[in-house]
């Protein structure tokens, strides 16, 4: 009876310590997640300051451009030389803002994001790649391109109640939103369908939020203003 007992104590303490080592395993891997995501955090934030260095001191951008133009090889495909995408469902990257340009390659890289060509790409690409990248399509200007609807009234309407709260009165949006003035037609209304149908590869836009009061229809008609906006 005295030995049942002392297993039975023995069993409980090795439970109990296994259990206090399993708690102490997952309070240091959430510190851990936490000091990766503040140190990675801190770097795009350090690098987010690089660039508005660059962009201010002219010879340094227009090295930048320079080298910017070599990597941008692998861009030219799907977006164009300029930045004018070749496809109408592929987004503009001429006259984008700088920083958020890359930030999304960030995305790309570290998974926030998800696409079959850009992860694969973004991760590929140096701090001083995305960079410069960024800065040669920001420069670039957007070339008025034929779109397959006319402007919307009532998408105007929409732009001018909701959207132009984060991407502007001219749709130029800021180093935190995406310009999307003169955007394809096709992609801006295959983007926001994605937005409203929850894709999963989306989930962490804003978008979605956004999107869930208007139908499909709305969604066409505030993406055909938009892709006739300058």
């Amino acid at each position: 009876m005295q030995l049942a007992v002392a297993l039975s104590h023995s069993i409980t303490a090795t439970e109990q310590k296994s259990n206090a080592m399993n708690r102490l395993s997952s309070t240091l891997a959430g510190l851990l997640l936490l000091l990766g995501s503040q140190v990675q955090a801190e770097s795009v934030e350090s690098m987010l300051q690089e660039m508005a260095i660059i962009e201010k001191n002219t010879p340094l951008l227009q090295a930048a451009i320079e080298d910017g133009v070599e990597r941008a090889q692998l861009c030219f495909r799907c977006h164009g030389d300029d930045g004018n995408s070749k496809r109408d469902y592929i987004p503009n990257l001429a006259s984008q803002n700088a920083a958020y340009l890359f930030t999304q390659f960030e995305h790309f890289a570290n998974g926030v994001r998800k696409d079959y060509v850009m992860s694969k790409l973004a991760t590929a690409l140096t701090k001083e790649d995305r960079i410069n990248i960024a800065l040669y399509f920001s420069q670039k200007p957007v070339v008025v391109r034929e779109q397959p609807v006319a402007a919307s009234s009532k998408g105007e309407q929409i732009y001018k109640t909701t959207c132009f709260v984060c991407h502007g009165n001219a749709g130029h949006g800021s180093s935190q939103y995406p310009r999307i003035a003169g955007q394809p037609y096709e992609y801006l209304t295959k983007t926001l369908m994605r937005f409203m149908h929850n894709d999963p590869d989306r989930k962490n836009s804003p978008m979605i939020g956004v999107v869930q009061n208007m139908d499909e229809q709305q969604l066409r008609d505030v993406a055909s203003y938009i892709a006739h906006m300058p």
